[in-house]
């Protein structure tokens, strides 16, 4: 019998998916009360806000992330108890997005707790990718002006192919990106969904929305003409958005 890549076990009070390649004791610990086990690593917490922790540590030698979802208020959990717990659906669209050509930090493990169908908390474990964002990239590079173009076309391979998998990933944003040399891995699936078609254009366009709000922002002005006009071939509906935003902006193209 070939081996299910991935190991799935869920009782009344919890489900807990993981990687085959990284099931271990130690990963058992983990997925059992990853609170505890954080708090008797030492691990290292590298963002704690209204929406998430962020947990560095190592599980044997793999460098990892433990990203905690939190809530920002009572109201929001109780809400939260009838809905897919953001750990379910960053798994989900990992798993989907490096399938379809898009890189993304490999995805680990995911754990959430229940009270039968009620959700709870969520945890999702994913591979450390040691790199630095797109905003920091574009600062450091800008005097290359090769290594600026070839990353706005990878940047647009990846928003293409998210439109053409008829998802809107949510967050579309430079800081959502992991730069280790050429390579990009796109983050943070937290609100990333399927397209609605009942959903006014405005929705549905929403990540190009936030990208070109990011290239206003963060983009060197040198460059943020091409990226444009690059943006403007992904299609009739995008080069509709880019003209409005460009008279938002002030921006000629």
């Amino acid at each position: 019998m070939q081996k299910q890549p991935f190991y799935l076990h869920k009782n009344f009070f919890s489900r807990m998916v993981c990687d085959q390649e990284f099931l271990s004791e130690e990963m058992r610990r983990i997925l059992n009360d990853p609170e505890d086990y954080i708090r008797r690593k030492n691990a290292k917490i590298i963002q704690n806000n209204f929406k998430n922790k962020i947990v560095y540590l190592e599980i044997g030698k793999i460098p990892a992330i433990i990203k905690i979802h939190n809530y920002k208020s009572l109201w929001h959990k109780i809400k939260r108890y009838f809905r897919r717990t953001r750990a379910s659906r960053s798994w989900h669209y990992s798993v989907l997005f490096n399938e379809n050509g898009i890189r993304t930090p490999r995805p680990i493990a995911y754990k959430e707790t229940r009270i039968g169908p009620l959700r709870g908390d969520s945890y999702f474990i994913y591979e450390w990718v040691d790199g630095i964002n797109g905003e920091q990239y574009f600062l450091n590079n800008r005097k290359d002006v090769g290594k600026i173009k070839k990353a706005i076309t990878s940047i647009l391979e990846i928003t293409e192919k998210i439109k053409n998998l008829g998802l809107i990933h949510g967050d579309i944003r430079l800081k959502n990106m992991v730069f280790r040399e050429d390579e990009i891995f796109l983050t943070d699936f937290d609100d990333t969904k399927k397209k609605k078609w009942y959903k006014l254009r405005r929705m549905n366009n929403r990540d190009f929305r936030g990208l070109i709000h990011d290239i206003y922002h963060n983009v060197p002005r040198e460059f943020q003409p091409f990226f444009l006009s690059q943006l403007e071939l992904l299609g009739d509906d995008i080069k509709q958005v880019v003209r409005y935003c460009s008279t938002k902006y002030n921006w000629q193209t």
